[in-house]
């Protein structure tokens, strides 16, 4: 159970009907049930790879700009975690489904991918903060659905254990608390919101992407 402040519960109710259309999705239904096709399950993993890297870039952008040496060293640790995991699903992820990488970001990643570097260098920190805050705040919550729908002998269940472990929820939290401290007096308020919610909006379309292709 996510711990949070009054802003971040503002910025939760005005994402739901987000993450409902995310967790109704036929690509999170059909990840869940173990049903979902290997060309949809590529495209996402392989497109995951190289959005990772960008968020990762991204991270580090917010990290040179945080204004307090904790909140620094918990983006660049993010920054980091990114790019290994980022590491280990290209050298043993892509080896385990039997996948090829690939060197192109399709519309969706790169549309994705190129709000948060945007974000990142040129809105105001706590917008840029809230702009990548669903990466892990709504994806993970959307990984808690798949987890709890999950089947046994899942052909996917490699993939989904990536975001089960407790240091993940640990992340998840802080930044939710840094999004609260330096949002909550904020004159940016509603650009806030409005960074959270399409990024939001991002997560969706690249899973409508990944299933339709």
């Amino acid at each position: 159970m996510r711990v949070l402040g009054t802003f971040t519960e503002d910025l939760w109710e005005v994402a739901f009907p987000v993450y409902q259309q995310l967790i109704s999705c036929r690509f999170v239904s059909e990840l869940a049930s173990g049903t979902l096709s290997k060309e949809s399950f590529s495209h996402y993993l392989t497109q995951d790879i190289l959005y990772l890297k960008k968020d990762a870039e991204a991270l580090g952008m917010v990290a040179e700009r945080s204004k307090n040496d904790a909140d620094r060293d918990f983006f660049k640790n993010l920054e980091k975690d990114g790019l290994e995991v980022e590491f280990v699903l290209r050298n043993e992820y892509l080896r385990h489904f039997n996948l090829q990488e690939v060197g192109i970001q399709s519309k969706a990643f790169a549309d994705y991918s190129n709000f948060l570097v945007t974000h990142a260098q040129n809105s105001p920190l706590e917008v840029a903060y809230a702009a990548l805050l669903p990466c892990f705040w709504i994806y993970g919550a959307v990984a808690d659905t798949i987890i709890q729908k999950n089947v046994s002998n899942n052909p996917y269940q490699k993939f989904i254990d990536t975001y089960a472990g407790d240091e993940y929820q640990y992340y998840t939290q802080k930044f939710i608390e840094i999004v609260e401290s330096n949002s909550v007096e904020s004159e940016h308020k509603e650009q806030v919101k409005e960074a959270f919610v399409e990024a939001c909006k991002h997560e969706l379309a690249v899973f409508e992407e990944s299933y339709t292709i």
